[in-house]
């Protein structure tokens, strides 16, 4: 074969055929690439996240010789995550000589690409002359894989900002070096673990670092006029730097709007809401930064979205949605499942659920802004109702009283929460996933939504408002929960505008209800006094309606209080008044009345007597037991039982204490838990360490402290140190 002169040299037009090994570089007709930058401005100041870049610098030093080339930079919205990223790639374009390139992800359609990114290959191509004509670049997918041949083995870095999967990140990855990778989300993106990607969790600013932006922007003279407004201005701002950056453009846009008037409107319409007023440049609004993750919602998602923005706090329990939504439950629940996928809303172990702060008030502006008046109406009718009925039926499970509401007796519009079947056997147990909580954790967990939903009903909405009576009603319901767990300050405020509904409603039975419970938590706090106006108020005004069981109540009531002032003879004459209104086909009525009389006798160093009564009341309580047992004041007339015999049959009475204690537990009082702990220690006799004295008073101790009876818990203190088991002081 003769020899053949394969090879070719300078500029060759028309078809070259390359059989063999290639050497060199081959320009195939495509203009010059050049650097390609495709970021968009930061819309955040940027403050003292020296660290978080120290760090940042640190992981790309590694990648250039042959460390991992995917970040995942997390945090909750607007702490800064997209401006950080921006921020550094822009002071780091030297490491990226090829394409700087940013990329909204916020996880809509296209295989879950999500938003920009079909634009921004298109851009690409167009930058770096790359002639697309002739090739097929059907859908996103075939333009992505485009993008990344052409990019691999580059120097460019790739922003994929606001991911919601990693089915978004997959088309970008390559074991080939040149491209990096940063990812930001609300939480670290899952399904990327044999990447191995490196994880930043971004922190809010600390509050020096956003005063200083502050007095940056502002000067120095203008926030010291306001120092205590400037001061709040900042704890406000909760150092996220969206906010800081935009109400320092709001102040400085504004030099006659006073520090002081801005963290007003921030308070009371939200920060979002404030720093809005009067700006119709969707791009400048701070909100345009969670408008995108909306957009990007089903409208199931979307409605529900909504609909927890005139929920009165970020979190709420199973059951609300389905509650909201009674007549598309799969559609609303399917909602509530795409703001989970979404980061949207959170839920906890306990099956709770959240919105970050700054997620919920953008939430609220849309309701306000996109949802009709009458929606709004209605939406927040079904909230308040939720929390209403849902009061009933736990405080049916918690407490045997006489109930005057109507609403025990009626048929709930809604479905109410699911709680747990069982209650719990201590005061503290680790939660299983999926399990509903017991009565009193539900109360636990919703008070701020419950008390926020009263606090309404006191004044006029905007679109609507509980009607006249939910104050009294839910402050009946609530009533079991506080007299089990204290929390008197949170039951005064409950109470005062129960008051004030009851009043305005104009029923003298309401009136009478609600006075008892106050003298109730004032017996509580020892103010026997006020305790006594109030029963006295109660008594007035049930003698001036129609429920005869007020009457009985609020006599037994003044009974209680002066046997508590030791008047065991004015007490006994108030249970002799209050005898003729007993139920008679409730014989929890009698055990009580029962109870009450043996506590009078007991004051009255009568101790036969008041055994006798105590052993009369347990005949009643287990009578009532057929149809439900009252753990709770059955466990009080056995720890009083104790009481009495620990002279003369301590014993028996340690029996009796351990029983009760036994009782509190089921029926969960941790304040009766901690007095039944109290006096199995102060009968002692036990070798066992944590059933000895010190092991009893030491777990009442606890309890005490846990539910803020600060006075018992000095009690206990004083009892150990005289003991020797504490330090003084």
């Amino acid at each position: 074969m003769s020899a053949i002169c394969n090879s070719s040299y300078g500029p060759v037009s028309g078809t070259l055929v390359q059989i063999g090994t290639l050497n060199g570089s081959v320009d195939l007709g495509q203009p010059r690439r050049r650097e390609v930058r495709l970021l968009p401005s930061v819309t955040s100041a940027f403050q003292d996240r020296t660290q978080e870049f120290g760090e940042l610098d640190g992981w790309a030093d590694e990648a250039d010789v042959s460390g991992r080339r995917l970040w995942n930079v997390t945090g909750h919205s607007g702490v800064g995550k997209t401006t950080l990223a921006l921020t550094w790639i822009n002071e780091n374009r030297h490491r990226f000589g090829h394409a700087q390139i940013a990329m909204e992800c916020g996880g809509g359609a296209g295989g879950g690409r999500g938003r920009g990114i079909e634009e921004v290959c298109e851009r690409y191509f167009a930058l770096t002359g790359f002639v697309t004509e002739g090739r097929t670049l059907e859908g996103p997918a075939a333009k992505v894989d485009l993008f990344r041949s052409l990019i691999e083995e580059r120097p460019a870095v790739v922003l994929l900002d606001d991911v919601q999967s990693a089915a978004q990140v997959w088309p970008f990855l390559t074991n080939l070096p040149g491209l990096l990778v940063i990812v930001t989300s609300r939480v670290p993106i899952t399904g990327l673990a044999q990447e191995r990607p490196r994880r930043l969790d971004l922190s809010p600013m600390m509050d020096e670092a956003a005063a200083d932006l502050f007095v940056e922007i502002l000067g120095a003279e203008r926030t010291a006029a306001e120092s205590g407004a400037f001061a709040e201005l900042v704890r406000v701002c909760q150092g996220l730097p969206l906010i800081v950056s935009h109400a320092a453009g709001v102040l400085y846009d504004r030099p006659d709007l006073m520090i002081g008037e801005l963290v007003a409107r921030m308070a009371d319409r939200g920060r979002l809401a404030a720093l809005e007023d009067g700006n119709e440049d969707t791009m400048t609004r701070p909100s345009t930064v969670f408008d995108v993750s909306y957009g990007e919602l089903g409208s199931a998602a979307a409605e529900v979205y909504r609909a927890i923005g005139l929920h009165p706090t970020r979190d709420f329990g199973a059951g609300l949605i389905a509650a909201l939504f009674p007549a598309s439950t799969a559609h609303s629940e399917a909602g509530l499942r795409e703001l989970l996928h979404r980061g949207l809303v959170k839920e906890d172990r306990r099956g709770r659920y959240l919105m970050e702060d700054l997620t919920y008030e953008h939430a609220a502006l849309l309701a306000q802004r996109t949802t009709g008046p009458g929606e709004r109406a209605r939406l927040r009718e079904r909230i308040a109702d939720f929390y209403l009925y849902g009061a009933i039926a736990a405080d049916k499970q918690i407490t045997q009283r006489w109930r005057l509401s109507p609403l025990y007796a009626e048929r709930p519009p809604l479905v109410p929460p699911v709680f747990a079947d069982a209650p719990r056997g201590t005061s503290s147990r680790e939660w299983r996933r999926g399990e509903p909580p017991t009565p009193m954790e539900w109360f636990g967990d919703n008070l701020d939504a419950i008390m926020a939903c009263m606090e309404r009903s006191a004044r006029i909405w905007a679109d609507g408002s509980p009607a006249p009576g939910y104050g009294w009603q839910m402050a009946e319901a609530t009533n079991g929960y506080f007299t089990a767990n204290g929390r008197d300050d949170e039951r005064a405020t409950i109470l005062s505008w129960a008051e004030q509904d009851a009043e305005a409603c104009g029923d003298p039975d309401a009136q009478a209800r609600i006075q008892a419970q106050w003298a109730e938590m004032m017996l509580g706090r020892g103010r026997l006094d006020d305790a006594q106006e109030r029963f006295r108020r109660s008594l007035e005004a049930a003698q001036a309606g129609t429920e005869w069981r007020g009457v009985g109540g609020a006599l037994e009531g003044l009974g209680i209080t002066e046997r508590r002032r030791g008047r065991a003879g004015e007490a006994l004459d108030f249970f002799d008044r209050s005898e003729p209104f007993l139920d008679p086909e409730r014989p929890r009525s009698q055990a009580l009345h029962r109870m009450h009389r043996a506590d009078a006798h007991v004051v009255n160093g009568d101790s036969a007597a008041a055994l006798e009564s105590y052993a009369a009341a347990l005949v009643y309580f287990r009578e009532h037991a057929r149809v439900k047992r009252d753990h709770a004041n059955e466990g009080k007339v056995l720890l009083r039982q104790a009481e009495l015999m620990s002279q003369a049959q301590p014993r028996q009475a340690r029996a009796l204490a351990a029983e009760a204690l036994s009782l509190f537990r089921t029926s969960q009082r941790p304040y009766q838990e901690g007095k039944a702990l109290e006096a199995l220690g102060d009968l002692g006799g036990h070798d066992d360490a944590e059933a000895s004295p010190l092991g009893h008073w030491r777990a009442a101790l606890e309890i005490y402290t846990r539910i803020g009876n600060t006075e018992a818990a000095e009690r206990i203190g004083a009892k150990l140190r005289a003991a020797g088991a504490v330090e003084d002081g």
